[in-house]
């Protein structure tokens, strides 16, 4: 046994609350290490001297590298104590605790080093947002989804469909997203993300002038008021994208600190090395290297104030159902924390969703922070698996397996899944305009554990390379829609609502270079088969097929997916 290996600790993500009553615990061992048995040694904390259970713990799965032993156990009692008993394959048997691996473990002293739920407090219990079940959400690079036919903004500088630029202003608003309220509903769309729509000089608004103000090239505060009211009478719920990182140059406080440098009210708002401002030194913090974009101080208390209020003033107003929070990892968990709780007195079930590209597990942790992020982490293993072939089924499967497990397990269902955004190329520009190759991606995004998130146009078949070139006009004529792709889609849509994937369970194999993704419960079993094997593979299908590509005569070709349904009973744990 590698016992350098094992990784536990207690009221982690490795042993966590779901619910009041019921506890998750997870043990990782050596991928095949010569363990022969896991059981966890228990019972309720201030009981436990007495006397303890065993449960055996059953491997789930393994990433390559480590094994996993997971259980769920419901409780009497909030207060939980336990050790666990490997035994090897030569029938040697230890005990890990708190201090570590031993051949043998005192009982009766084991309040010094058990592992504990030492209580479960239903603060500190992660939930899964129900607002966020079952939801289907649509990304809208407002500029560039539908220009309304009464807009004669005179900042418009392109012909709608022309291609774009970094400088094109094109003329979308939001008057027009209302008017295709009715296409998104058709299409199965519940949940809408808007990129920023707050004053601004450029076509994408993050570069904030006024937060107080709806910019002037998407309309006015009455069209954002219809909108929303509008996305509400269809069932649906949005977010806006709240940009606190950092403000326009031309942001009315950061032109007072140019003018009057250290004399400036507005000084300490911002990080300035020296007595003034050097723009051309960029003698100031800002987002990325962008001279224009000086950055927000929220360790200051008057700018925490400044922000919380924006972002209230939208939920209480305009009563929006929470906000996409950009460049989020660069902010004070102290300020998230005090956001989130502040939002939620106006709103209980606010959604705030992090803009976070890596191991987000800081603000995720608490469930006092974030509800959910943008997981670009699994956007990266379908490009590596799908687009670039970098990775066969087994590798997907294990970094798919590895990434699942960064977080406490309700997690996982509150995360936004995406394969195509704003900040990145389309997908179909990464498959090389490879339809099949797309849609194994999308049917992966509508199979996999989370929301997921269509970003405009993909379902029509829009390509675009990297920034502005994935920002193109949507296609309004419908001859010129890829059909395929939007008719699969709609069913992968319509498939992902009718049988509530996102409340079910998840399992993740690989066979002969085949992906099985599996979400299941006590009577259902919804499973994705992919082959990207490069040759075809005989399969025997007897379930219901709900969805398929390139899948004939029990075939199932190269570059080609089945979705089945199957009722069984499945245990979960």
């Amino acid at each position: 046994m590698e016992i350098a290996a094992l990784k536990h600790v207690s009221d982690s993500i490795y042993s966590f609350p779901l619910s009041n009553n019921e506890i998750e615990i997870r043990l990782l061992t050596k991928k095949d290490d010569d363990i022969k048995k896991v059981e966890l040694v228990y019972n309720e904390k201030y009981k436990f001297h007495e006397g303890v259970k065993h449960k055996r713990i059953n491997k789930k799965c393994d990433d390559g590298i480590y094994d996993y032993y997971i259980t769920r156990i419901k409780l009497k009692d909030k207060r939980f104590a336990y050790v666990f008993k490997l035994t090897l394959e030569n029938n040697e048997e230890y005990y890990f605790s708190e201090s570590g691996v031993s051949k043998e473990y005192d009982i009766a002293k084991g309040y010094y080093d058990f592992f504990q739920i030492s209580y479960i407090n239903e603060l500190d219990t992660i939930k899964i947002n129900k607002k966020l079940q079952n939801r289907v959400f649509y990304q809208i690079f407002v500029d560039r989804f539908y220009k309304d036919k009464n807009n004669n903004n005179p900042r418009i500088n392109i012909k709608w469909g022309d291609k774009v630029d970094s400088k094109s202003i094109a003329g979308g608003t939001l008057k027009g997203i209302e008017e295709k309220l009715d296409y998104l509903s058709s299409l199965g769309i519940n949940a809408i993300y808007l990129t920023p729509i707050f004053s601004a000089d450029s076509n994408h608004k993050y570069d904030t002038i006024d937060y107080y103000k709806v910019s002037r090239d998407f309309g006015d505060e009455s069209d954002l008021h219809s909108l929303i009211k509008a996305i509400h009478e269809k069932g649906m719920i949005v977010l806006l994208d709240g940009v606190y990182n950092h403000v326009s140059r031309s942001f009315p406080f950061f032109i007072d600190v140019i003018k009057n440098g250290a004399k400036s009210k507005y000084f300490n708002w911002f990080f300035i090395k020296g007595n003034k401002v050097f723009e051309e030194k960029m003698n100031y913090e800002t987002f990325a290297s962008c001279y224009y974009l000086p950055r927000l101080n929220l360790n200051n208390l008057e700018v925490q104030q400044y922000i919380l209020d924006v972002g209230k003033y939208y939920v209480k107003n305009y009563q929006i159902d929470g906000y996409r929070l950009d460049v989020s990892d660069e902010i004070p968990h102290a300020f998230w924390t005090k956001f989130k709780a502040e939002l939620k007195t106006i709103k209980n079930d606010i959604i705030l969703l992090g803009e976070n590209w890596h191991n987000a597990h800081a603000f995720l942790n608490s469930g006092l922070e974030f509800d959910s992020i943008m997981n670009y982490a699994f956007t990266k293993e379908v490009l590596n698996y799908v687009a670039y072939n970098n990775t066969n089924a087994l590798d997907f499967k294990n970094r798919l397996i590895s990434n699942l497990f960064r977080y406490k397990g309700n997690v996982n269902y509150n995360l936004l899944n995406l394969i195509s955004s704003h900040d990145v190329n389309r997908f179909l520009d990464e498959c090389n305009n490879d339809v099949d190759k797309f849609l194994i991606g999308y049917a992966i995004l509508f199979t996999y554990i989370g929301v997921p998130c269509i970003y405009y146009g993909d379902e029509i078949g829009t390509d675009g390379g990297y920034d502005p070139y994935n920002r193109a006009c949507f296609n309004w004529n419908e001859s010129e829609w890829n059909y395929k792709i939007f008719n699969t889609i709609k069913k992968l849509i319509q498939i992902h609502k009718d049988e509530s994937i996102n409340e079910l369970e998840i399992n993740i194999n690989a066979k002969d270079d085949i992906l099985y993704l599996s979400r299941f419960n006590k009577t259902n079993n919804i499973t994705l088969i992919v082959n990207l094997s490069n040759s075809d593979k005989k399969l025997n299908i007897s379930d219901e097929i709900l969805v398929q590509n390139n899948y004939s005569n029990n075939i199932l070709h190269n570059k080609g997916f089945v979705i089945t349904k199957e009722d069984s009973n499945y245990e979960k744990y």
